[in-house]
């Protein structure tokens, strides 16, 4: 059904888009409302146990290379459940994308473009989403080649004018509240940037496989944590975890304390482009999840005619989604945790299972 590849730098490039994607400006301030001066470590922590969550989704892909995650859960449970559980993750694809459509529009309409009302920029993103797709998968991966450098730069710079502003002593006392605060501000750092790359397995197989897939994989998924674990950690030792944990978009505020020689300041732009950057990949990318999967579900020859249906209803979705940011941040954050977790563990763990058991009974026949 998809014709086109892409190689496995340009996957890998991707890999660091959606990692990073829109957690930029709020892992900082998720993070630090539960683990407080503590989520620098829950960062870190969560690196390893992220990478190891990719290496679950690398098996799952590796039990049927050549098909997607909708086709694969019809190879492994079978066509009477499979739909449903099929239905269950095009459900997680839509919201989540609608999601990322409204976060886009809440961001700028509150940061820069305060005057644009919030359901002309939501249709912007869209109308750049279907634009995207139409040029295809192989223009959308160079893109990403192509701005991969900016990306990597403007973050550099950022981190590096912020380390005259450090100051140690406000992550202190460590461990103030003991180990469980830790470990679950770990779970958040692993669930939301690493979990969310779950949308690959509907990628995989329309990469260029070579022998360094897996590596390459993993060395992508390494480097978007440790440039976000980069945010966490230098808005606690800049900002402190009171401003992190009370600030919508602690990353965007850091950003203000830059002042190098009273010449080089004012860096929001910046960080607000990389940014909308990372999200515009990630959201292509569960688009394109979206209406492939679609496709594939209900067994259609071309999943192309769905792009302008799936744009109406995600642009409705993300209108409807949550009235305001505040409510988005007190009700859909706590839980979406849960179901990261499901889709991205809890889901491929049970499917490897069952894929095991079945081989083993074809094998002792």
């Amino acid at each position: 059904m998809e014709k086109g590849r892409i190689s496995v730098g340009q996957v890998t490039v991707l890999i660091i888009f959606c990692t990073m994607g829109d957690m930029i400006l709020i892992i900082p301030s998720i993070c630090t409302h539960i683990a407080k001066q503590d989520a620098w470590i829950s960062t870190l922590l969560s690196i390893p146990a992220g990478m190891a969550l990719v290496w679950l989704l690398l098996r799952v892909h590796e039990l049927y290379p050549s098909l997607t995650l909708i086709e694969a859960i019809r190879k492994i449970i079978g066509k009477w459940l499979a739909p449903v559980v099929s239905i269950w993750y095009l459900f997680y694809f839509l919201m989540s994308d609608a999601i990322y459509i409204r976060e886009f529009g809440d961001f700028y309409t509150t940061q820069t473009y305060v005057l644009t009302p919030l359901r002309i920029l939501m249709l912007l993103a869209i109308l750049m989403l279907v634009f995207a797709f139409f040029t295809g998968i192989e223009a959308l991966a160079r893109a990403s080649e192509l701005c991969l450098p900016f990306f990597v730069i403007v973050t550099i710079t950022v981190v590096a004018c912020l380390i005259p502003e450090i100051d140690f002593s406000k992550v202190k006392p460590i461990m103030e509240k003991g180990v469980l605060p830790t470990i679950h501000g770990t779970l958040l750092g692993v669930s939301y940037p690493f979990g969310e790359l779950v949308v690959f397995l509907m990628l995989f197989p329309y990469v260029k496989h070579s022998a360094h897939f897996k590596r390459s994989i993993l060395l992508g998924s390494l480097i978007g944590g440790i440039l976000l674990s980069l945010f966490v950690i230098m808005s606690l030792f800049v900002l402190g975890p009171f401003l992190t944990e009370s600030s919508v978009y602690p990353s965007y505020i850091l950003t203000a304390k830059i002042n190098v020689f009273n010449f080089f300041q004012r860096m929001e732009a910046f960080i607000a482009a990389i940014w909308g950057l990372s999200l515009f990949f990630k959201s292509f990318l569960y688009f394109y999840a979206f209406i492939l999967g679609t496709a594939q579900t209900f067994r259609l020859k071309d999943y192309r005619p769905l792009s302008m249906p799936a744009a109406m209803l995600i642009y409705g979705l993300s209108m409807m989604v949550a009235p305001n940011i505040i409510y988005y941040f007190d009700t859909l954050v706590p839980f979406w945790v849960d179901w990261d977790l499901t889709n991205s563990v809890i889901i491929p763990l049970s499917l490897w299972g069952i894929y095991t058991i079945r081989q083993k009974r074809k094998q002792s026949q």
